[in-house]
């Protein structure tokens, strides 16, 4: 008898990246509302013997080895997508095991496994679209137009969010999107459920438990912070703008914490404008992220102008899960930019507005009172929208109501 839901993904326990707890934490909630989950992944890099971790919470894990060159050279980068996708492939017969098979857009390749795999043997298959490739690749230039990556993932993308019997958006930006530029040919099958903060137990007090982080709290009367991918698709110049303006202002620290291609440019426009009220960490996770979240007043999230649509910040939950106003650098018709201003938790404004981020920052600076208002709000966002509990749930009853046929009610 084939078992209810496999998870196909690259990344999954115990590494600690987004990527991989949120492939991690779906697969113990479906197992703890009673589905039967397994699981395919790549080999963690950590050194922890894989052995160890077959099995987590009643969820059943395969794993296979790939090639793990440099992913920040395009060379390394394909390599390692192709072995991957080829280590999988040839675990056909077990995901032929389940009824349902949950796919991640991360690598862009392997959703073509299920495909093939409901094409001639029927099985179901949801796609997870994390972000909308090539169409983020080709805004950024990282592939050439109409060139063979280009073509190789129109081909995939016309069969896979044609064929998905679910496909999962993170925002409703990215659901006009697919819709509005040819992905997606109907709606009946695009569902938006969002990502969410995975330590939110480690938020609710307020104590901070890195002797480092207790220094900056003590030393400091304002903290502003951004956190998560300094990537390509981030605004980082309006917010270093902004940065200069408090240059040196000793009410004000400004910290970074994350990674990224852009995170390098971070450290050196602090280093070269001689600014000592920023700090620059690596990415950070567990008690040492919850402890940033804690000491901080405010909280920065951004996108590059034109990106919208195409994936969302998902640092965004964990600003709102610790109760922290936001600042939202984008366009004001996404979905984060609206829930901060409809739940009076933030300010939304446009890329390149340094006057308006300024103006922000000094708002909440210096009237404790809608700081206070705000951060209740925030709390009250992610409460009604944001929790891992709740948007768990939506996988499941999407599995056994909207599936039926395909999964054991």
């Amino acid at each position: 008898m084939k078992k209810d839901v496999a998870i196909l993904c690259q990344y999954f326990y115990p590494e600690p990246i987004s990527s991989a707890t949120l492939p991690t934490e779906l697969a113990i909630g479906l197992r703890e509302r009673g589905l039967s989950v397994g699981v395919l992944s790549g080999n963690p890099g950590s050194k922890r013997a894989v052995s160890y971790d077959k099995e987590i919470n009643g969820v059943t894990i395969k794993r296979v080895t790939y090639a793990t060159f440099n992913d920040k050279k395009k060379v390394g980068r394909i390599l390692n997508f192709f072995t991957l996708f080829v280590a999988m492939l040839s675990k056909t017969n077990y995901l032929r095991g389940f009824k349902t098979i949950i796919v991640y857009s991360n690598p862009p390749i392997l959703p073509l496994i299920p495909y093939y795999l409901n094409k001639f043997f029927g099985n179901k298959f949801i796609f997870v679209s994390f972000d909308v490739y090539p169409d983020n690749a080709l805004k950024m230039d990282l592939i050439k137009k109409g060139g063979v990556i280009h073509r190789l993932m129109n081909f995939i993308n016309k069969r896979v969010y044609r064929k998905a019997h679910k496909v999962i958006l993170l925002g409703s930006e990215m659901k006009d999107y697919v819709v509005e530029n040819g992905l997606a040919q109907t709606t009946k099958n695009l569902e938006v459920i969002p990502n969410w903060y995975s330590n939110e137990a480690s938020v609710v007090n307020q104590e901070i438990i890195n002797e480092e982080y207790i220094k900056i709290y003590e030393e400091n009367t304002f903290v502003v912070l951004y956190s998560g991918n300094m990537g390509l698709f981030q605004d980082m110049n309006t917010i270093l703008e902004g940065l200069l303006t408090y240059k040196n202002n000793s009410e004000i620290l400004f910290i970074f914490c994350g990674h990224g291609t852009k995170m390098q440019e971070v450290k050196n426009y602090i280093e070269q404008h001689n600014i000592n009220n920023a700090k620059v960490y690596g990415f950070l996770t567990g008690s040492e992220y919850a402890d940033v979240l804690k000491i901080s007043d405010l909280c920065i999230v951004s996108l590059e102008q034109g990106v919208e649509g195409m994936g969302v910040p998902s640092k965004t939950y964990g600003y709102l899960a610790a109760g922290k106003p936001i600042i939202a650098i984008m366009s004001s018709k996404t979905d984060i930019a609206i829930d901060v201003l409809t739940y009076e938790c933030g300010e939304s404004i446009l890329q390149g507005d340094v006057q308006g981020l300024t103006n922000a920052i000094e708002q909440y600076k210096e009237d404790t009172v809608l700081k206070q208002k705000h951060s209740i709000n925030a709390k009250k966002l992610y409460t009604t929208k944001y929790t891992k509990e709740m948007n768990i749930e939506k996988y499941y009853e999407l599995i056994i109501e909207k599936l039926p046929n395909s999964i054991r009610v």
